[in-house]
């Protein structure tokens, strides 16, 4: 039997659990790792486990700040947040959840609220990494969806060692995107994966993009089929390989154990299921949460947590 870190359920040996997390909560395999229940905060919240910190930080009625305004406060968040990973041992952070209000809706005239967002989030990794060169190698991966509210809501695991950015053969490094995303990019590793313990890896979230374009408009089933892909090819580049090497692209999936789905259309759900239930053959869980995607043409973004032993296991 495989080895995994404390409370995260073993190789599946039944039909995966399918879950509805609270809502703007992080993944339950995040508060596995830490030990503890997430509480809801107003502001900034740390829960510390043995080898994990998870950190979350609120800026209330985000919704309603000028561009200018969410710009300063993302890159305060962010600030804030590596001021408090300063304070403990388990400083490294490995993941972010970013879930932006109104995420899709015009802020200026050049920009969305997404690339506003981006701006301020940019700004503090290039402080907290010590300039974007080192984004290849040190920033950690990511997920940031859209939602209803009107807060922005930021979660933070952090490890007592830092962990490898690994990014997908077939993308565009989200921080090297052209202009056409906003006048600074995206800012996050496609995945990444721990120190230790060295078999988890941290997949942020995956769509139906390649090089840095979106493809299958409005076709539900071409849209999975090509995220299925860009999460195979991630698990492959993890262990220096590609997905042309292994022709079977289940091979490469079998690594998933927990997952987590976006998606807008909330008629689409049962057809995601199944095609995840389908491909994914060691899932012991599966998060489903319906949110608005970063871009609008996109139906589907999936997330998850990956045991690289499993790809050992018959």
């Amino acid at each position: 039997m495989t080895k995994v870190a404390a409370n995260i359920p073993a190789h599946r040996a039944i039909r995966p659990k399918i879950v509805t997390p609270m809502n703007l909560a992080p993944p339950a395999w995040a508060l596995a790792l830490v030990g503890q229940t997430w509480r809801d905060s107003r502001s900034i919240s740390r829960i510390d486990g043995d080898r994990f910190t998870l950190i979350t930080a609120r800026v209330a009625q985000a919704v309603k700040l000028k561009p200018a305004q969410l710009e300063r406060q993302t890159f305060a968040t962010y600030a804030s947040i590596a001021q408090e990973l300063q304070k403990q041992p388990r400083r490294h952070a490995v993941r972010f959840w970013n879930h932006v209000p109104a995420i899709n809706e015009p802020a200026d005239e050049d920009r969305d609220n997404y690339m506003v967002f981006n701006a301020g989030r940019f700004r503090a990794f290039s402080n907290l990494y010590g300039g974007s060169a080192r984004f290849d190698r040190d920033v950690a991966t990511a997920s940031a969806i859209g939602h209803r509210g009107d807060d922005l809501v930021i979660h933070c695991l952090a490890g007592d060692s830092i962990g490898a950015a690994v990014n997908n053969p077939r993308q565009v490094a989200p921080y090297h995107y052209s202009q056409r995303f906003g006048p600074l990019p995206p800012c996050f590793a496609r995945a990444t994966r721990l120190a230790q313990p060295s078999d988890l890896f941290l997949v942020g979230g995956t769509a139906s993009v390649r090089g840095e374009d979106s493809f299958h408009t409005d076709d539900l089933p071409a849209q999975l089929s090509e995220t299925f892909t860009n999460l195979a090819a991630l698990i492959a580049a993890a262990v220096g390989k590609n997905i042309s090497q292994q022709p079977k692209l289940k091979r490469w999936l079998s690594a998933f154990r927990e997952l987590r789905v976006y998606y807008p259309n909330q008629n689409d759900v049962s057809a995601i299921e199944s095609a995840i239930l389908g491909a994914f053959p060691s899932l012991v869980r599966l998060e489903t949460m319906e949110a608005n995607l970063c871009r609008a043409e996109l139906l589907v973004e999936i997330e998850g947590l990956a045991d690289l032993n499993l790809l050992n296991t018959p």
